[in-house]
């Protein structure tokens, strides 16, 4: 039977974890797509019985709700083709500690301040 060392658990343990997190990446891009892709039948739905004057209402900017939806529709059919692309990255990952030069072994810390000389 062969030992597994503590270095090897964790290289498991993170590939498993990456797999995880794999996953949750592509369940969230499939939810956006989705979203995306139902804001955008209700952004058509909108525009076909939006009167003339509802759409060339101007904002404080200078542009129109027309250009508005028009660039919103642009945005969301982004995300409806290349939905990985606007998926979060990890958000809290773990970062590898530090390598001691003692292969890795625990060094002992005191929070006491050092005395003068030291």
């Amino acid at each position: 039977m062969s030992k597994l060392t503590i270095r090897q658990l964790r290289k498991i343990i993170l590939e498993e974890v990456e797999v995880l997190r794999e996953g949750e990446k592509e369940d969230q891009a499939a939810a956006m797509a989705t979203t995306a892709s139902k804001l955008l039948k209700a952004i058509e739905s909108f525009k076909k019985a939006a009167s003339a004057k509802a759409k060339s209402t101007i904002d404080s900017s200078g542009a129109s709700l027309e250009m508005h939806l028009e660039l919103t529709q642009k945005m969301l059919k982004r995300i409806v083709e290349s939905p990985m692309m606007y998926v979060d990255g990890p958000k809290n990952t773990p970062a590898a500690p530090p390598k001691d030069k003692d292969n890795g072994a625990s060094k002992k810390v005191s929070l006491k301040p050092k005395a003068d000389g030291e």
